[in-house]
């Protein structure tokens, strides 16, 4: 799996292409504004095309370029963050916010929530990327994690994600295990850190309830690539971060 990471000035928000080996139908994730020349920049350059945008959660730095980017492909959201891409919907803090930092808002042309099977089974949101999604409301109420398995990883975000693996594999005394799990993780969780929940949509207590599951339910193994900021290794965070420390007693 070929997996670039980007850039969105726009609150340092970090979108990503995937592409599957031997395919030219990319997946966008959290296309942000200002990342759309970039995008289109990288598909140009893998001679891909954009099968499907998935967002991670609602907020306006993780959707904004959405419509752009996708065209007439579907751009698919959790169910509890579909009221976002819908101006009228939002809270008044939020609205004005847009209306002050952003250009004109354009909704999507194919707008689609993810489907129930999505979270049971999983699905092919683009040919030959099968994903799960795992409910981490918390930031938002639709915030979520997007589970994903492959056999190698390439392109720019490989480096980082490797080094982050090595890091967990010498803290756990691993010597064999390879790379194969990864999670996109949108603004639930960070490299020491997690997402805002003072944001119109958070819910502090909720936030500790989904670290405590998450936990529970994510192989230590994987490899976190998050909204913000440098890729991150779930069993790194379990052992270090203050804020899943807190949960396993509060959540």
């Amino acid at each position: 799996m070929r997996i670039e990471k980007l850039y969105a000035p726009y609150y340092s928000e970090n979108p990503y292409i995937l592409l599957p080996d031997e395919s030219r139908e990319a997946l966008v994730v959290d296309p942000g504004y200002g990342a759309l020349e970039q995008i289109q920049s990288t598909l140009d350059n893998l001679q891909a095309t954009v099968a499907a945008v998935l967002c991670t959660h609602g907020h306006s730095d993780h959707i904004w370029d959405a419509h752009a980017v996708a065209g007439s492909a579907p751009v698919y959201i959790p169910a509890p963050d579909e009221y976002r891409f819908h101006p009228d919907k939002l809270d008044p803090r939020e609205r004005a916010e847009h209306q002050m930092n952003l250009p004109p808002w354009q909704e999507p042309k194919n707008l689609q929530v993810l489907p129930d099977i999505a979270a049971v089974e999983g699905v092919e949101l683009a040919p030959g990327i099968f994903l799960r999604l795992l409910p981490a409301p918390g930031h938002t109420e639709g915030s979520s994690l997007f589970l994903l398995e492959t056999s190698k990883v390439s392109g720019s975000a490989a480096q980082e994600a490797q080094n982050s693996f090595n890091q967990w594999l010498r803290y756990s005394n691993q010597e064999d295990s390879l790379l194969t799990k990864l999670a996109l993780c949108g603004d639930v969780i960070f490299a020491d850190s997690v997402g805002r929940t003072d944001l119109p949509g958070g819910d502090s207590k909720q936030m500790l309830h989904t670290l405590r599951t998450l936990q529970n339910v994510i192989d230590p193994d994987t490899v976190l690539l998050p909204g913000h900021g440098p890729a991150t290794v779930f069993g790194l965070e379990k052992a270090h971060n203050p804020f899943l420390a807190q949960a396993r007693y509060q959540g």
